[in-house]
């Protein structure tokens, strides 16, 4: 656990990574969260996938990613050169030599000149005439279309449904996996998250919401109040809205997530050459880092380890990165009030402030709802936050934020003392500390019924072990 990054890099499996020796290379290489992409895997295969991380470890945090109300090509059986015109139907209609789409009614909404964009934006189609259910186009910009690629019309909000016949299928499947997360796709509005979070119900399944169009954009800080964390997809974001915009909204949404104390993802191409190269390009090393100085959370490798050639190399050079990066950044507090009460975010900032001006380790916190975990990681800390937890699941989910490494005990006691001790003893089995080092330890207050008060204290390890 000491050679990994403090930012959490969440791999995706598939064809490429799904076989337990590399999925056990990945974890042991920096893998901290396994993504499951639904628009590509059926009820069997995440059930296998899942079974067999849980056996790897079950600290290993798993990931669904729903679909979503996104159009795809459909029924084309093989890759087709786009250029000069082309025609687009919906997937039930009987027009002869046309590209079929998964949106039925999309000819009803489409003007002269509208763009059309296929396969996250590769190839741009203007829309030249529409008779009856077919679209006809010129094409701008031509390529190879494989089956089943995405199509992004920016310019109009579509009629999508907030919850798809699929997505409700997906998101059972998540439940009965007893998943850690669930990334919900194409978010436009609070509305939307809302009828996930009723679809749900009770389950303490956390959610992730990705942003990645105008809607979303537009809506996203009533969206943030309501999830548990974000994702920033660039791929569609970057189709949906200006691709020039997309560096300034990353650094404004991971912003706000710091301030509100949301983990926060950042996806795509981030190593994108490395699917077929075993070293990344030096823009992508760039873009990395980067996004750590922003202060993300979590870094996502997509088709990187899904469908590349190098599933483990990626997660290697992701984690080396990430490391060197961190190994030259200082703490950076920020203001705002998170989900905690007032004083726990005041104790954490202070906190945060000590492990600069004391020789201070790490800090031990006692993992519970106060939301004392994500007040302190928020401010991006150069030491350690110890989770300490006897429910598996929430170590699992704790571990997505940045600094934080969870430690499961099954036999914590309601004694303070006792659970400090065996607390400490786990962390320093682990070498993670030596019997000089200084940690910080929140624990919840021993004062019956003052559910928002946290007891600091700064001790040594060896007089906890030895007391």
């Amino acid at each position: 656990m000491k050679n990994l990054a403090a930012t959490k890099i969440i791999a995706t499996i598939g064809p490429s990574s799904w076989d337990r020796d590399i999925l056990e290379e990945m974890f042991k290489n920096g893998m901290q969260i396994a993504r499951i992409n639904a628009s590509f895997a059926d009820l069997t295969e995440v059930a296998r996938v899942t079974e067999t991380l849980r056996e790897i470890s079950p600290r290993i945090t798993i990931m669904l990613d729903t679909q979503g109300a996104k159009i795809r090509v459909v029924d084309l059986e093989e890759e087709i050169n786009i250029l000069g015109t082309v025609s687009l139907s919906s997937f039930n209609s009987y027009i002869p030599s046309t590209i079929k789409i998964s949106y039925p009614d999309l000819h009803l909404q489409l003007a002269k000149d509208t763009s059309i964009f296929l396969d996250d934006g590769l190839i741009e189609l203007s829309v030249s005439e529409v008779k009856g259910s077919e679209i006809i186009c010129n094409v701008v910009q031509s390529g190879l279309l494989k089956p089943n690629k995405t199509v992004n019309i920016p310019s109009i909000n579509l009629n999508f449904p907030s919850i798809t016949e699929k997505d409700k299928k997906d998101i059972q499947i998540a439940l009965d996996q007893k998943l850690d997360y669930l990334s919900i796709s194409f978010v436009r509005n609070a509305n939307d998250l809302l009828n996930v979070k009723e679809l749900i119900g009770e389950s303490d399944i956390k959610i992730v919401v990705k942003i990645e169009n105008r809607e979303g954009v537009e809506n996203f800080d009533e969206i943030l109040e309501l999830t548990d964390a974000v994702m920033i997809a660039r791929g569609d974001l970057g189709v949906e809205t200006p691709l020039e915009n997309v560096p300034i909204l990353q650094k404004q949404i991971i912003y706000k997530c710091r301030s509100k104390g949301k983990p926060v993802i950042v996806a795509t191409q981030m190593l994108e050459s490395m699917k077929n190269n075993i070293k990344p390009t030096r823009a992508e090393v760039s873009d990395v880092v980067n996004a750590i100085m922003d202060g993300t959370d979590a870094l996502m490798l997509s088709a990187e380890t899904s469908t590349g050639k190098n599933p483990i190399e990626a997660v290697k050079t992701m984690n080396k990165i990430a490391l060197n990066t961190e190994s030259v950044m200082k703490l950076t507090p920020i203001y705002g009030a998170t989900s905690a009460h007032k004083e726990v975010d005041e104790i954490s900032r202070n906190v945060a402030l000590l492990t600069e001006s004391l020789p201070l380790k790490g800090i031990i916190i006692f993992s519970d709802d106060k939301g004392t975990i994500a007040s302190i990681s928020r401010h991006r800390p150069t030491v350690p936050i110890w989770s300490i937890s006897s429910d598996i699941k929430r170590v699992r989910q704790d571990s997505i934020f940045r600094s934080v490494k969870s430690f499961y005990i099954n036999d914590l006691s309601d004694d303070r003392d006792d659970s400090i001790f065996k607390a400490m003893q786990t962390v320093y089995t682990y070498e993670e500390l030596d019997l000089t080092d200084k940690v910080a330890i929140i624990t919840g207050s021993s004062i019956k019924n003052k559910k928002d008060d946290l007891i600091l204290e700064i001790a040594t390890v060896k007089d906890v072990l030895f007391n």
